[in-house]
C-alpha cells in the first residue's frame, strides 16, 4: 500500500511536471461537485423518508424518539455511507480517468507533432526521439495500470453490483409499495453507478485508439520517406513502435478494459432483468 502511494504521488508529480494534466478547470468542479454529494445526499433522504421508521433502522431496532435526534442520526449515517460509495469509488474513478486522459494528451501530442514533420525532416534522429518520448509514456501508463488495477476492479464489481440492485428493486417490486426514499435512493445510486461504469470502461479503453493513431501516422511517414529520398540504408525504426504488443488496462488481470466491454456489461445487466421479470411472473403466477 505504501509503495503503491508512493508510485502515485511520483506519477501525479511526474505528469505535472510535463504540464500534461488534461480538462484542468473541468475535473477540479467534478471534484467540488462529488465533495457536494454526500451532504446533499443525507439531506435529500432525511428530507424523502419516514424518519421514524429510518432511525430505528439506524439504530438497530432501538426507538429513537426526539424529532432532533432522529434527522441527525438518519443524515449522519447516510452521510458516512455516501463517503464510501459513492463518494470515494468516484473520486478514483475520477482520478484513474484524469491520470489516463493526460497520458492521451502526450500521445495525441506526439501523434500531432509526427503529422506536421515534414518527411525530409523525419530521419532516424527525430524518429529516435519520438521512440524515446513513447517509451516515457509508456512507463507512465504501466505506473497508472500498476496503481489502479485493483481498485479499478472493486470500482466495477461495486458499481455493477448498485445496477443490479436497482434494476432488481424496480422490477421485482410492486412500484406502488415505493416511497420517496427508495425512489430518491435507487434514482442517484443507479445513475452514478451507470455514469461510472460507462466513464471508466470507455476512457481507459480509449488506450488503443490513440495509440492505433500515432502508429498510423509514424509508419505513414516514415514509409513517405522511404519513397521520397529512396534511401534503403536508414535504421527501419518504425518496427520498434508498430511491432510492440498493444497494451491495454486491465483489472486485476481479470477485465480487460475496453470501450466493447460496455456493450458486454448491459448484455448481462439485460439477462438478469429478463431473469427477475421471469421470476416476478413465476411467483405471481403460484400465488
Amino acid at each position: 500500500m505504501r509503495r503503491k502511494r508512493k508510485l502515485l504521488t511520483t506519477t501525479i508529480r511526474r505528469i505535472s511536471r510535463i504540464k500534461a494534466f488534461a480538462h484542468g478547470a473541468k475535473i477540479n468542479s467534478l471534484v467540488f461537485i462529488l465533495c457536494c454529494n454526500p451532504p446533499i445526499y443525507s439531506i435529500s433522504m432525511v428530507m424523502t423518508s419516514n424518519i421514524t421508521g429510518a432511525a430505528k433502522l439506524y439504530a438497530y431496532g432501538y426507538e429513537v424518539e426526539h424529532p432532533t435526534t432522529q434527522a441527525l442520526l438518519v443524515g449522519s449515517q447516510t452521510f458516512l455511507h455516501t463517503i464510501v460509495f459513492p463518494t470515494l469509488t468516484d473520486l478514483v474513478t475520477l482520478l484513474h480517468s484524469t491520470l489516463c486522459l493526460s497520458c492521451y494528451k502526450l500521445i495525441t501530442k506526439l501523434t500531432e507533432e509526427v503529422l506536421i514533420i515534414p518527411p525530409e525532416a523525419f530521419g532516424p534522429s527525430k524518429q529516435m526521439d519520438i521512440l524515446k518520448r513513447k517509451t516515457r509514456i509508456d512507463n507512465l501508463l504501466e505506473d497508472i495500470q500498476s496503481i489502479f488495477s485493483l481498485p479499478s476492479f472493486f470500482i466495477i464489481a461495486a458499481n455493477f453490483s448498485a445496477c443490479g440492485t436497482v434494476i432488481g428493486r424496480f422490477m421485482y417490486y410492486d412500484l406502488e409499495n415505493f416511497r420517496g426514499r427508495a425512489i430518491t435512493d435507487s434514482m442517484i445510486l443507479g445513475i452514478n453507478a451507470f455514469v461510472c461504469l460507462i466513464c471508466i470502461l470507455w476512457i481507459a479503453g480509449g488506450l488503443p485508439v490513440h495509440v492505433q493513431k500515432l502508429k498510423e501516422a509514424f509508419y505513414k511517414k516514415a514509409h513517405l520517406r522511404l519513397l521520397i529520398l529512396n534511401s534503403t540504408k536508414e535504421p527501419h525504426l518504425k518496427r520498434e513502435l508498430i511491432e510492440k504488443p498493444e497494451f491495454i488496462f486491465t483489472a486485476c488481470d481479470i477485465l480487460s478494459l475496453k470501450r466493447s466491454a460496455i456493450l458486454a456489461i448491459f448484455g448481462t445487466l439485460l439477462t438478469y432483468t429478463v431473469l427477475v421479470i421471469n421470476t416476478k411472473d413465476q411467483r405471481s403466477h403460484d400465488r
